[in-house]
């Protein structure tokens, strides 16, 4: 459920996350401070100490909200289709700019077949409804409790 949290409203993150502290049964403490430590920022005498990664930089609420990619797959695929085209781990620089003026040419394509208003391919079903849902649950976020909210959002992604 922790994993929940990235898709509350960053201002929200703070409270969400002591509101599901409290609800974790004493063996999962552990993991409830790693992740205090590191994403939340650990409670001191005069407010929190800062989390070692920023929660807007973890927080994809806006993203989910306004219709884009919620992870960086899409550069993980380009990249390993670049190392796929490449085909050696050190290739020359020959054969290096010949598959980055392919890659040019592929990509002026697609922006050519955007402009012409051709629909960009579409979602895998499985992972079409698993965001349609999370864009439902994410759009409810203020008429339900928080853990309500968190259980809806972790029964619907994968880690």
């Amino acid at each position: 459920m922790m994993a929940a949290l990235a898709f509350v409203p960053v201002d929200d993150i703070v409270e969400s996350f002591e509101h599901m502290a409290d609800s974790m049964p004493d063996e999962a403490q552990p993991i409830t401070d790693y992740f205090e430590d590191t994403y939340i920022g650990r409670q001191q005498r005069r407010g929190r100490r800062q989390p070692l990664f920023a929660h807007d930089m973890w927080s994809v609420h806006n993203r989910v909200e306004e219709g884009l990619p919620r992870t960086n797959n899409h550069v993980e695929g380009w990249h390993r289709r670049m190392q796929s085209n490449v085909g050696a781990y050190h290739p020359s620089i020959w054969h290096f700019l010949d598959v980055l003026r392919r890659e040019q040419s592929l990509n002026e394509v697609i922006i050519t077949q955007i402009q012409a208003g051709q629909p960009a391919p579409p979602q895998r079903g499985k992972y079409k409804a698993i965001s349609e849902r999370l864009v439902t649950v994410v759009g409810d976020y203020a008429n339900r409790p928080i853990l309500d909210f968190l259980r809806g959002i972790a029964h619907n992604i994968q880690m």
